[in-house]
């Protein structure tokens, strides 16, 4: 049986098309144009949260999204890739740019578990806080991106750095935790 080429790579086209329009209308609170949504991205949501992406935003393969209890609210910028495999976790905020990449692997979380010594940690309540990334981003694989940290516009994050305290614009961190080695230019 001989297979056209031409039609084979139209259906996966398609497949591509209709599992994008599922998930945006599944998941997404509003949506640019062009969203590229693969189809092993996941999505595990309360019913009131929100998920708002630009234009020209694509989510790789493996993504997950965990937008969970009490107030979960995730902006992402136009013309961003989430990599394969990221895992964006939000309780409350988390808010990523305009033209940013993220490599594969990336954790991007704005909660924290309580560490008191007088109670079993399991039964201690999230600390929430926010997490704030910039236009002209690049997040290179493996890094971890913790709450409360707000990293300016054009910053890199070198690959599997940690993430703890803000990072200044155009800023290059590295390390675990990051820290700013150097400047672009």
């Amino acid at each position: 049986m001989k297979i056209d080429k031409a039609s084979y790579r139209n259906r996966g086209g398609i497949i591509q098309r209709l599992t994008t329009a599922y998930k945006r209308l599944r998941y997404f609170t509003e949506a640019g144009d062009d969203l590229l949504v693969k189809r092993s991205a996941e999505f595990r949501m309360v019913k009131h949260a929100v998920l708002k992406v630009g234009s020209g935003v694509t989510i790789q393969d493996g993504a997950f999204f965990q937008l969970t209890m009490p107030e979960p609210k995730v902006f992402i910028g136009n013309n961003t890739v989430i990599g394969r495999r990221n895992i964006i976790t939000a309780k409350n905020r988390i808010s990523i740019g305009n033209d940013v990449l993220i490599g594969s692997d990336v954790q991007i979380i704005d909660h924290g578990h309580g560490m008191r010594r007088d109670t079993p940690i399991r039964l201690q309540k999230a600390e929430i806080g926010a997490v704030e990334i910039g236009n002209d981003v690049w997040i290179g694989a493996g890094a971890k991106i913790l709450m409360n940290v707000k990293i300016g516009n054009g910053a890199v994050i070198g690959a599997n750095s940690v993430v703890l305290t803000d990072i200044p614009e155009y800023a290059i961190a590295v390390g675990s935790p990051a820290r700013v080695v150097k400047y672009r230019d």
